[in-house]
Protein backbone atom coordinates (compact mmCIF):
# COMPACT_ATOMS: atom_id res chain seq x y z
CA UNK A 1 0.00 0.00 0.00
CA UNK A 2 1.12 3.37 -0.91
CA UNK A 3 0.94 6.31 1.36
CA UNK A 4 1.20 10.38 1.47
CA UNK A 5 -0.13 13.10 3.94
CA UNK A 6 -2.86 14.51 1.05
CA UNK A 7 -4.18 12.84 -1.56
CA UNK A 8 -6.25 14.93 -4.17
CA UNK A 9 -8.56 13.44 -6.09
CA UNK A 10 -9.43 15.59 -9.44
CA UNK A 11 -6.93 17.20 -11.84
CA UNK A 12 -8.88 20.56 -12.68
CA UNK A 13 -7.73 23.89 -11.59
CA UNK A 14 -8.87 23.57 -8.22
CA UNK A 15 -6.83 20.25 -7.64
CA UNK A 16 -3.80 21.66 -9.53
CA UNK A 17 -3.91 24.94 -6.81
CA UNK A 18 -4.33 23.09 -4.03
CA UNK A 19 -1.40 20.75 -5.39
CA UNK A 20 0.97 24.42 -6.08
CA UNK A 21 -0.36 25.27 -2.19
CA UNK A 22 0.89 22.03 -0.54
CA UNK A 23 3.97 22.16 -2.80
CA UNK A 24 5.25 25.49 -1.83
CA UNK A 25 4.92 24.38 1.97
CA UNK A 26 6.68 21.17 1.45
CA UNK A 27 3.69 18.77 2.43
CA UNK A 28 3.80 15.35 0.63
CA UNK A 29 0.46 14.75 -1.87
CA UNK A 30 -0.75 12.46 -4.53
CA UNK A 31 -2.90 14.44 -7.44
CA UNK A 32 -4.70 11.91 -9.53
CA UNK A 33 -7.06 12.39 -12.17
CA UNK A 34 -9.07 9.80 -13.72
CA UNK A 35 -8.92 11.74 -17.40
CA UNK A 36 -6.14 10.14 -19.57
CA UNK A 37 -5.26 13.45 -21.07
CA UNK A 38 -6.33 17.34 -20.60
CA UNK A 39 -9.77 18.37 -22.00
CA UNK A 40 -9.60 20.41 -25.62
CA UNK A 41 -12.70 22.10 -24.75
CA UNK A 42 -12.74 25.65 -23.53
CA UNK A 43 -15.28 25.58 -20.87
CA UNK A 44 -14.61 28.23 -18.23
CA UNK A 45 -13.18 31.36 -19.76
CA UNK A 46 -12.86 34.46 -17.29
CA UNK A 47 -9.89 34.29 -15.06
CA UNK A 48 -10.81 37.10 -12.13
CA UNK A 49 -8.24 39.40 -10.38
CA UNK A 50 -8.22 37.89 -6.79
CA UNK A 51 -7.57 34.73 -8.49
CA UNK A 52 -4.42 36.57 -10.21
CA UNK A 53 -3.62 38.18 -6.70
CA UNK A 54 -3.82 34.46 -5.23
CA UNK A 55 -1.59 32.79 -7.89
CA UNK A 56 0.95 36.37 -7.56
CA UNK A 57 1.87 34.53 -4.51
CA UNK A 58 3.43 31.69 -6.40
CA UNK A 59 5.22 33.93 -8.77
CA UNK A 60 3.07 32.99 -11.53
CA UNK A 61 0.45 35.15 -12.22
CA UNK A 62 2.16 37.76 -14.56
CA UNK A 63 2.94 35.06 -17.01
CA UNK A 64 -0.83 33.72 -16.98
CA UNK A 65 -2.49 37.72 -17.66
CA UNK A 66 -0.23 37.63 -20.99
CA UNK A 67 -1.76 34.86 -21.57
CA UNK A 68 -4.99 36.30 -21.83
CA UNK A 69 -6.41 38.75 -23.17
CA UNK A 70 -9.07 42.69 -21.78
CA UNK A 71 -12.22 42.79 -23.86
CA UNK A 72 -12.54 46.54 -24.90
CA UNK A 73 -16.42 47.27 -24.07
CA UNK A 74 -19.42 45.36 -22.89
CA UNK A 75 -22.40 46.10 -25.12
CA UNK A 76 -25.76 45.66 -23.63
CA UNK A 77 -28.56 44.31 -26.60
CA UNK A 78 -32.97 44.29 -26.35
CA UNK A 79 -34.90 42.82 -29.07
CA UNK A 80 -31.77 43.01 -31.60
CA UNK A 81 -30.66 47.15 -30.44
CA UNK A 82 -27.84 48.42 -28.37
CA UNK A 83 -29.09 49.08 -25.35
CA UNK A 84 -26.10 50.51 -23.20
CA UNK A 85 -22.59 49.88 -23.78
CA UNK A 86 -19.30 49.44 -21.05
CA UNK A 87 -16.09 51.23 -22.07
CA UNK A 88 -13.80 48.34 -19.74
CA UNK A 89 -10.55 50.50 -20.40
CA UNK A 90 -11.98 53.45 -18.36
CA UNK A 91 -14.85 52.28 -16.79
CA UNK A 92 -14.11 48.92 -15.57
CA UNK A 93 -10.33 49.51 -14.01
CA UNK A 94 -10.14 48.12 -10.65
CA UNK A 95 -8.00 50.61 -7.79
CA UNK A 96 -5.68 48.56 -5.34
CA UNK A 97 -4.47 45.71 -7.38
CA UNK A 98 -1.64 45.12 -9.84
CA UNK A 99 -4.77 43.13 -11.38
CA UNK A 100 -7.06 45.81 -12.65
CA UNK A 101 -9.20 43.51 -15.02
CA UNK A 102 -10.72 40.26 -15.78
CA UNK A 103 -8.74 38.23 -18.41
CA UNK A 104 -10.17 36.28 -21.12
CA UNK A 105 -8.11 32.53 -21.25
CA UNK A 106 -9.66 29.54 -21.92
CA UNK A 107 -10.09 26.82 -19.22
CA UNK A 108 -7.88 24.71 -21.82
CA UNK A 109 -5.06 27.18 -21.67
CA UNK A 110 -5.45 27.54 -18.16
CA UNK A 111 -5.01 24.34 -17.19
CA UNK A 112 -1.78 23.78 -19.56
CA UNK A 113 -0.40 27.15 -17.75
CA UNK A 114 -0.95 26.06 -14.05
CA UNK A 115 0.52 22.04 -14.97
CA UNK A 116 3.44 23.79 -16.73
CA UNK A 117 3.67 25.96 -13.05
CA UNK A 118 3.48 22.71 -10.98
CA UNK A 119 6.66 20.55 -13.15
CA UNK A 120 8.61 24.17 -13.59
CA UNK A 121 8.37 25.15 -9.81
CA UNK A 122 7.65 22.42 -7.49
CA UNK A 123 8.89 18.80 -10.20
CA UNK A 124 5.36 17.74 -9.36
CA UNK A 125 2.84 16.80 -11.73
CA UNK A 126 -0.98 15.12 -12.24
CA UNK A 127 -0.96 11.41 -12.39
CA UNK A 128 -3.61 10.25 -14.84
CA UNK A 129 -5.59 7.51 -15.86
CA UNK A 130 -6.64 6.42 -12.32
CA UNK A 131 -10.02 6.18 -11.06
CA UNK A 132 -11.40 6.09 -7.50
CA UNK A 133 -13.37 3.47 -6.52
CA UNK A 134 -13.47 3.35 -3.14
CA UNK A 135 -12.83 5.84 -0.28
CA UNK A 136 -12.98 4.31 3.44
CA UNK A 137 -12.12 7.01 6.27
CA UNK A 138 -11.17 6.04 10.07
CA UNK A 139 -9.71 7.73 12.68
CA UNK A 140 -6.32 8.49 11.73
CA UNK A 141 -6.95 8.80 7.45
CA UNK A 142 -8.47 7.46 4.79
CA UNK A 143 -8.05 4.48 2.43
CA UNK A 144 -8.26 5.24 -1.19
CA UNK A 145 -8.42 2.34 -4.01
CA UNK A 146 -7.70 3.17 -8.09
CA UNK A 147 -8.57 1.13 -10.83
CA UNK A 148 -7.12 1.65 -14.11
CA UNK A 149 -8.60 3.13 -16.88
CA UNK A 150 -8.75 1.24 -19.86
CA UNK A 151 -7.30 -1.87 -18.36
CA UNK A 152 -9.46 -5.22 -18.25
CA UNK A 153 -7.00 -6.48 -15.61
CA UNK A 154 -9.03 -5.96 -12.55
CA UNK A 155 -5.65 -4.55 -11.62
CA UNK A 156 -5.98 -1.73 -8.70
CA UNK A 157 -3.97 0.86 -6.41
CA UNK A 158 -4.88 1.80 -3.05
CA UNK A 159 -3.03 4.81 -1.30
CA UNK A 160 -3.25 5.64 2.10
CA UNK A 161 -3.64 9.28 2.89
CA UNK A 162 -3.85 11.25 6.49
CA UNK A 163 -6.25 13.57 3.99
CA UNK A 164 -8.07 13.37 0.72
CA UNK A 165 -9.90 16.46 -1.00
CA UNK A 166 -12.18 16.17 -3.29
CA UNK A 167 -11.61 18.46 -6.48
CA UNK A 168 -13.29 15.49 -8.89
CA UNK A 169 -16.27 17.69 -10.07
CA UNK A 170 -20.08 17.60 -9.66
CA UNK A 171 -20.06 13.63 -9.46
CA UNK A 172 -17.42 13.80 -6.78
CA UNK A 173 -16.96 10.24 -5.00
CA UNK A 174 -15.22 12.07 -2.70
CA UNK A 175 -18.78 13.99 -1.54
CA UNK A 176 -20.45 10.28 -1.51
CA UNK A 177 -17.90 9.27 0.58
CA UNK A 178 -17.85 11.52 2.87
CA UNK A 179 -22.12 10.94 3.00
CA UNK A 180 -22.54 14.60 2.10
CA UNK A 181 -25.40 16.24 0.38
CA UNK A 182 -25.97 18.31 -2.33
CA UNK A 183 -28.96 19.99 -2.21
CA UNK A 184 -30.24 22.39 -5.67
CA UNK A 185 -31.83 21.57 -8.53
CA UNK A 186 -31.53 21.56 -12.10
CA UNK A 187 -32.59 25.10 -14.07
CA UNK A 188 -35.43 23.72 -16.61
CA UNK A 189 -34.27 25.60 -19.76
CA UNK A 190 -31.33 23.84 -22.33
CA UNK A 191 -28.52 25.42 -23.52
CA UNK A 192 -26.76 25.45 -26.77
CA UNK A 193 -23.31 26.63 -26.98
CA UNK A 194 -20.51 26.67 -29.53
CA UNK A 195 -16.84 27.75 -29.91
CA UNK A 196 -16.66 29.07 -33.57
CA UNK A 197 -14.89 31.78 -35.91
CA UNK A 198 -16.79 34.41 -37.29
CA UNK A 199 -16.47 36.99 -40.35
CA UNK A 200 -17.50 40.36 -38.76
CA UNK A 201 -19.35 42.82 -41.23
CA UNK A 202 -17.51 45.32 -39.07
CA UNK A 203 -14.55 44.83 -37.18
CA UNK A 204 -15.59 43.55 -33.24
CA UNK A 205 -13.61 42.65 -29.99
CA UNK A 206 -16.61 43.83 -28.10
CA UNK A 207 -18.50 41.30 -25.76
CA UNK A 208 -21.80 40.78 -26.44
CA UNK A 209 -25.22 40.04 -24.37
CA UNK A 210 -28.38 39.98 -25.86
CA UNK A 211 -32.55 39.52 -24.34
CA UNK A 212 -35.09 39.14 -26.32
CA UNK A 213 -37.11 36.17 -26.72
CA UNK A 214 -34.50 34.00 -25.34
CA UNK A 215 -30.87 34.98 -23.85
CA UNK A 216 -27.70 35.19 -26.03
CA UNK A 217 -24.27 36.10 -25.64
CA UNK A 218 -20.99 36.66 -27.72
CA UNK A 219 -17.87 36.23 -25.82
CA UNK A 220 -14.45 36.93 -27.91
CA UNK A 221 -11.76 34.40 -27.88
CA UNK A 222 -8.39 34.51 -29.16
CA UNK A 223 -7.60 33.51 -33.05
CA UNK A 224 -10.78 35.53 -34.34
CA UNK A 225 -12.76 32.93 -32.54
CA UNK A 226 -16.21 33.53 -30.40
CA UNK A 227 -17.94 31.73 -28.42
CA UNK A 228 -21.77 32.07 -28.35
CA UNK A 229 -24.11 30.60 -25.58
CA UNK A 230 -27.86 30.30 -26.02
CA UNK A 231 -31.28 29.44 -24.82
CA UNK A 232 -34.61 30.34 -25.80
CA UNK A 233 -37.88 29.59 -27.92
CA UNK A 234 -36.22 29.96 -30.86
CA UNK A 235 -33.20 27.45 -30.33
CA UNK A 236 -34.41 23.91 -31.84
CA UNK A 237 -34.57 20.78 -30.82
CA UNK A 238 -32.09 18.50 -32.42
CA UNK A 239 -31.14 14.55 -32.28
CA UNK A 240 -27.28 14.59 -32.09
CA UNK A 241 -27.24 18.46 -30.37
CA UNK A 242 -27.17 21.35 -32.05
CA UNK A 243 -25.84 22.83 -35.84
CA UNK A 244 -23.78 25.62 -35.77
CA UNK A 245 -27.16 27.10 -38.09
CA UNK A 246 -29.68 27.20 -35.08
CA UNK A 247 -26.62 29.44 -33.91
CA UNK A 248 -27.00 32.07 -36.81
CA UNK A 249 -30.80 31.88 -36.92
CA UNK A 250 -30.41 33.25 -33.30
CA UNK A 251 -27.43 35.06 -33.54
CA UNK A 252 -28.85 37.13 -36.60
CA UNK A 253 -32.32 38.05 -34.84
CA UNK A 254 -30.31 39.04 -31.46
CA UNK A 255 -27.26 40.25 -32.38
CA UNK A 256 -27.47 44.28 -33.96
CA UNK A 257 -23.59 43.57 -34.99
CA UNK A 258 -23.71 41.47 -38.28
CA UNK A 259 -21.27 38.65 -38.23
CA UNK A 260 -21.07 34.82 -40.28
CA UNK A 261 -20.53 32.10 -37.72
CA UNK A 262 -18.33 29.59 -39.58
CA UNK A 263 -16.08 26.36 -39.17
CA UNK A 264 -17.13 25.41 -35.38
CA UNK A 265 -14.87 23.60 -33.29
CA UNK A 266 -16.95 23.13 -30.25
CA UNK A 267 -21.26 22.45 -30.43
CA UNK A 268 -22.83 21.33 -27.69
CA UNK A 269 -26.12 21.16 -25.80
CA UNK A 270 -25.98 20.98 -21.67
CA UNK A 271 -28.17 21.76 -18.80
CA UNK A 272 -26.92 23.95 -15.73
CA UNK A 273 -27.91 23.19 -12.46
CA UNK A 274 -27.54 24.72 -8.64
CA UNK A 275 -26.24 22.72 -5.92
CA UNK A 276 -23.94 22.76 -2.80
CA UNK A 277 -22.88 20.87 -0.33
CA UNK A 278 -24.10 20.99 3.70
CA UNK A 279 -20.21 20.57 4.82
CA UNK A 280 -17.30 21.21 3.05
CA UNK A 281 -15.94 18.38 5.24
CA UNK A 282 -16.54 15.07 7.34
CA UNK A 283 -13.50 13.85 9.40
CA UNK A 284 -10.75 13.11 6.73
CA UNK A 285 -12.72 13.86 4.08
CA UNK A 286 -12.70 17.45 2.30
CA UNK A 287 -14.45 18.82 -1.07
CA UNK A 288 -13.23 21.69 -2.95
CA UNK A 289 -14.82 23.35 -6.45
CA UNK A 290 -17.76 22.33 -8.19
CA UNK A 291 -17.21 19.06 -6.08
CA UNK A 292 -18.79 21.31 -3.48
CA UNK A 293 -20.84 24.19 -5.24
CA UNK A 294 -21.81 24.03 -8.70
CA UNK A 295 -23.96 26.83 -10.80
CA UNK A 296 -24.68 28.97 -13.23
CA UNK A 297 -22.06 30.93 -15.21
CA UNK A 298 -22.92 33.86 -14.52
CA UNK A 299 -20.23 36.51 -13.79
CA UNK A 300 -17.95 34.10 -14.60
CA UNK A 301 -16.79 32.59 -10.92
CA UNK A 302 -16.96 29.04 -10.96
CA UNK A 303 -13.40 28.59 -11.73
CA UNK A 304 -12.25 30.94 -9.35
CA UNK A 305 -14.36 30.34 -6.14
CA UNK A 306 -12.69 26.87 -6.77
CA UNK A 307 -9.47 28.34 -6.90
CA UNK A 308 -9.97 30.36 -3.87
CA UNK A 309 -11.45 27.19 -1.76
CA UNK A 310 -8.25 25.85 -2.58
CA UNK A 311 -6.01 28.51 -1.64
CA UNK A 312 -7.77 28.51 1.75
CA UNK A 313 -7.90 24.75 2.48
CA UNK A 314 -3.85 24.51 1.48
CA UNK A 315 -2.02 26.08 4.39
CA UNK A 316 -4.69 25.11 6.99
CA UNK A 317 -3.79 21.80 6.23
CA UNK A 318 -0.27 22.34 6.00
CA UNK A 319 -0.30 23.84 9.39
CA UNK A 320 -2.25 20.69 10.98
CA UNK A 321 -0.07 18.29 9.55
CA UNK A 322 3.01 20.02 11.23
CA UNK A 323 1.38 20.39 14.16
CA UNK A 324 1.74 24.12 14.24
CA UNK A 325 -2.45 23.85 14.66
CA UNK A 326 -5.09 21.25 16.05
CA UNK A 327 -6.88 19.17 13.95
CA UNK A 328 -9.83 21.16 14.60
CA UNK A 329 -8.10 24.25 13.11
CA UNK A 330 -9.17 22.54 9.56
CA UNK A 331 -12.79 23.65 10.96
CA UNK A 332 -12.29 26.97 9.64
CA UNK A 333 -11.74 26.03 6.20
CA UNK A 334 -15.69 25.15 6.53
CA UNK A 335 -16.24 27.99 8.35
CA UNK A 336 -14.92 30.39 5.93
CA UNK A 337 -15.43 28.68 2.57
CA UNK A 338 -19.22 27.61 3.17
CA UNK A 339 -20.99 31.02 3.13
CA UNK A 340 -19.03 32.01 0.38
CA UNK A 341 -20.56 29.34 -1.50
CA UNK A 342 -23.86 29.59 -0.36
CA UNK A 343 -23.81 33.19 -1.15
CA UNK A 344 -22.32 32.80 -4.67
CA UNK A 345 -25.40 30.05 -5.01
CA UNK A 346 -27.94 32.47 -4.01
CA UNK A 347 -26.65 34.98 -5.81
CA UNK A 348 -25.65 33.74 -9.47
CA UNK A 349 -29.17 31.63 -8.93
CA UNK A 350 -31.08 35.40 -8.99
CA UNK A 351 -29.53 37.14 -11.77
CA UNK A 352 -29.49 33.67 -14.09
CA UNK A 353 -33.38 33.68 -13.38
CA UNK A 354 -34.11 36.83 -14.46
CA UNK A 355 -31.71 36.50 -17.53
CA UNK A 356 -33.55 33.29 -18.56
CA UNK A 357 -36.83 33.01 -17.08
CA UNK A 358 -39.52 31.57 -20.20
CA UNK A 359 -42.20 33.08 -18.77
CA UNK A 360 -43.90 34.99 -21.21
CA UNK A 361 -45.00 37.80 -19.20
CA UNK A 362 -41.33 37.96 -17.04
CA UNK A 363 -39.92 38.23 -20.96
CA UNK A 364 -42.53 41.01 -21.82
CA UNK A 365 -41.91 43.33 -19.20
CA UNK A 366 -38.28 42.62 -18.74
CA UNK A 367 -37.76 43.74 -22.21
CA UNK A 368 -40.24 46.62 -22.14
CA UNK A 369 -38.36 47.89 -18.87
CA UNK A 370 -34.29 47.09 -19.43
CA UNK A 371 -33.48 49.48 -22.31
CA UNK A 372 -34.60 52.07 -19.87
CA UNK A 373 -32.93 50.56 -17.28
CA UNK A 374 -29.55 49.38 -18.39
CA UNK A 375 -28.47 53.25 -19.31
CA UNK A 376 -29.16 53.71 -15.83
CA UNK A 377 -26.59 51.18 -14.39
CA UNK A 378 -24.22 51.38 -16.68
CA UNK A 379 -23.90 54.97 -17.35
CA UNK A 380 -22.63 55.35 -13.49
CA UNK A 381 -19.05 54.61 -13.50
CA UNK A 382 -19.08 54.08 -9.51
CA UNK A 383 -22.07 51.27 -10.21
CA UNK A 384 -20.28 49.88 -13.29
CA UNK A 385 -16.68 49.65 -11.31
CA UNK A 386 -18.63 48.11 -8.12
CA UNK A 387 -19.96 45.12 -10.41
CA UNK A 388 -16.83 44.14 -11.44
CA UNK A 389 -15.49 44.54 -7.91
CA UNK A 390 -17.50 42.12 -7.13
CA UNK A 391 -17.23 39.98 -9.86
CA UNK A 392 -13.65 40.11 -9.10
CA UNK A 393 -14.21 38.25 -5.70
CA UNK A 394 -12.60 41.58 -3.87
CA UNK A 395 -15.82 41.77 -1.93
CA UNK A 396 -14.93 38.03 -0.13
CA UNK A 397 -14.34 38.60 3.78
CA UNK A 398 -14.38 36.61 6.67
CA UNK A 399 -15.35 38.72 8.79
CA UNK A 400 -17.78 36.50 10.57
CA UNK A 401 -16.09 33.21 11.06
CA UNK A 402 -14.67 33.64 14.29
CA UNK A 403 -11.21 32.75 13.16
CA UNK A 404 -9.64 36.28 12.37
CA UNK A 405 -9.71 39.36 14.69
CA UNK A 406 -9.82 42.86 14.99
CA UNK A 407 -8.12 45.08 18.11
CA UNK A 408 -10.03 47.67 19.16
CA UNK A 409 -8.91 51.26 19.19
CA UNK A 410 -8.80 51.01 14.78
CA UNK A 411 -9.78 54.26 14.47
CA UNK A 412 -10.52 55.53 10.82
CA UNK A 413 -10.30 52.69 8.73
CA UNK A 414 -13.34 50.07 7.63
CA UNK A 415 -10.40 47.18 6.96
CA UNK A 416 -11.00 44.35 9.34
CA UNK A 417 -9.63 40.83 10.14
CA UNK A 418 -10.99 38.58 7.31
CA UNK A 419 -10.51 40.90 4.59
CA UNK A 420 -8.70 40.87 1.38
CA UNK A 421 -5.56 43.07 1.80
CA UNK A 422 -5.77 46.09 -0.32
CA UNK A 423 -2.53 46.39 -2.79
CA UNK A 424 -1.31 49.64 -3.78
CA UNK A 425 2.67 50.95 -4.81
CA UNK A 426 5.83 50.79 -2.38
CA UNK A 427 8.83 51.13 -3.14
CA UNK A 428 12.27 49.40 -1.64
CA UNK A 429 15.46 48.57 -2.02
CA UNK A 430 15.16 46.64 -5.10
CA UNK A 431 12.76 49.46 -6.92
CA UNK A 432 9.13 49.83 -7.13
CA UNK A 433 6.77 47.26 -6.57
CA UNK A 434 3.68 46.76 -5.08
CA UNK A 435 2.53 45.40 -1.51
CA UNK A 436 0.90 41.58 -2.12
CA UNK A 437 3.89 41.26 -4.10
CA UNK A 438 5.90 40.55 -0.31
CA UNK A 439 3.04 37.85 -0.13
CA UNK A 440 4.30 33.94 -0.45
CA UNK A 441 2.21 31.04 -0.13
CA UNK A 442 4.68 29.43 2.81
CA UNK A 443 4.62 32.70 5.38
CA UNK A 444 3.01 34.78 7.53
CA UNK A 445 3.37 38.78 7.18
CA UNK A 446 3.29 41.07 9.70
CA UNK A 447 3.37 44.43 8.11
CA UNK A 448 3.86 47.45 10.37
CA UNK A 449 2.49 51.10 8.90
CA UNK A 450 3.83 54.19 10.16
CA UNK A 451 0.85 56.31 9.35
CA UNK A 452 1.20 59.20 8.56
CA UNK A 453 1.36 62.81 9.58
CA UNK A 454 1.11 64.32 13.07
CA UNK A 455 0.74 60.25 14.60
CA UNK A 456 3.37 58.63 12.00
CA UNK A 457 5.75 56.15 14.13
CA UNK A 458 9.05 56.51 13.90
CA UNK A 459 11.61 54.05 12.52
CA UNK A 460 12.41 53.18 15.91
CA UNK A 461 9.29 52.37 16.95
CA UNK A 462 8.05 50.30 14.24
CA UNK A 463 11.77 48.33 14.70
CA UNK A 464 10.84 48.16 18.56
CA UNK A 465 7.54 46.75 17.62
CA UNK A 466 9.16 44.06 15.15
CA UNK A 467 11.60 43.06 18.31
CA UNK A 468 8.91 42.40 20.40
CA UNK A 469 6.40 40.52 17.80
CA UNK A 470 9.42 38.54 16.74
CA UNK A 471 10.40 37.85 20.83
CA UNK A 472 7.18 37.02 21.72
CA UNK A 473 5.03 35.49 18.95
CA UNK A 474 4.35 31.74 19.20
CA UNK A 475 3.93 32.26 15.37
CA UNK A 476 6.78 33.23 12.87
CA UNK A 477 6.38 36.09 10.37
CA UNK A 478 8.07 37.96 8.39
CA UNK A 479 7.90 41.43 9.04
CA UNK A 480 7.94 44.82 6.34
CA UNK A 481 7.66 48.09 7.58
CA UNK A 482 5.99 50.65 5.33
CA UNK A 483 5.98 54.04 5.66
CA UNK A 484 4.18 56.86 4.68
CA UNK A 485 7.00 59.10 3.64
CA UNK A 486 10.07 59.16 2.65
CA UNK A 487 12.53 58.20 5.48
CA UNK A 488 16.19 59.92 5.72
CA UNK A 489 18.01 56.83 6.07
CA UNK A 490 15.78 54.62 7.11
CA UNK A 491 15.20 50.68 5.87
CA UNK A 492 11.60 49.29 5.02
CA UNK A 493 9.80 50.19 2.12
CA UNK A 494 7.78 53.91 1.58
CA UNK A 495 3.88 53.83 0.49
CA UNK A 496 4.06 56.32 -2.42
CA UNK A 497 2.75 59.54 -1.83
CA UNK A 498 1.06 57.65 1.33
CA UNK A 499 -1.49 56.49 -1.26
CA UNK A 500 -2.20 52.99 0.37
CA UNK A 501 -1.91 54.48 3.97
CA UNK A 502 -5.05 56.93 2.92
CA UNK A 503 -7.28 54.09 0.78
CA UNK A 504 -6.51 51.53 3.88
CA UNK A 505 -7.34 54.70 6.74
CA UNK A 506 -4.04 53.80 8.38
CA UNK A 507 -3.69 57.68 9.81
CA UNK A 508 -2.45 56.30 13.24
CA UNK A 509 0.56 53.42 13.14
CA UNK A 510 -1.34 49.81 12.12
CA UNK A 511 -0.57 46.90 11.95
CA UNK A 512 -1.43 44.19 9.55
CA UNK A 513 -1.16 40.15 9.98
CA UNK A 514 -1.23 38.65 6.84
CA UNK A 515 -2.37 35.17 6.69
CA UNK A 516 -0.58 32.78 4.12
CA UNK A 517 -3.41 32.89 1.67
CA UNK A 518 -3.08 36.72 1.72
CA UNK A 519 -6.04 37.23 3.64
CA UNK A 520 -6.17 39.88 6.93
CA UNK A 521 -5.77 37.62 9.70
CA UNK A 522 -5.76 40.03 12.40
CA UNK A 523 -5.61 43.98 12.35
CA UNK A 524 -5.33 46.78 14.94
CA UNK A 525 -3.17 49.70 16.26
CA UNK A 526 0.30 49.45 17.04
CA UNK A 527 -0.39 50.36 20.16
CA UNK A 528 -2.28 46.81 20.68
CA UNK A 529 0.22 44.35 19.21
CA UNK A 530 0.09 42.29 22.83
CA UNK A 531 -3.62 42.04 21.24
CA UNK A 532 -2.06 39.81 18.58
CA UNK A 533 0.25 37.89 20.28
CA UNK A 534 -2.19 36.92 22.63
CA UNK A 535 -4.66 36.18 19.87
CA UNK A 536 -2.23 34.10 18.17
CA UNK A 537 -1.23 32.16 21.40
Amino acid sequence: MESTDVLIIGGGPTGVVLALELAAQKIPFRLIDKASSRSDKSRALVVQPRTLELLNRHGIARDLQERGFTTSRGRYCVNGKEAARIEVGEDAALPNTAFPFQKLISQEDTEYFLDECLEKKYGRKVERGLEAQTIVQDADGATATFSNVGDSTGETTTIRAKYVVGCDGSKSVVRQAAGLTFDGESYEQHFILTDTHVEWETPNKDAIMCFGQGVLAVLPLKNGMVRVFASGANVTEREGGPLLEDFQEFFDKMVPVKGKLHDPTWLTRFYLHHRGVNKYSNGRLFVAGDAAHIHSPVGGQGMNTGIQDAVNLGWKLAAVIRKERPASFIDSYHGERFPVGQNLLRGTDRVFTFMSSTNPIFIFIRNLLLPWLLPLQFGNKSRVREMFRVMAEFDITYRDSGFVGTALGLKGSNVRGGDRMLDGKIEGPEGEKYLLDLADPTSYHLMLFSGVGAEAASEGDLQRAETKFVEESPVAAKVHLIFGEKPNGQSGYVDKDAALHKDLGFSQPTYVLLRPDSYIGHVGPLSALDDLINWLK
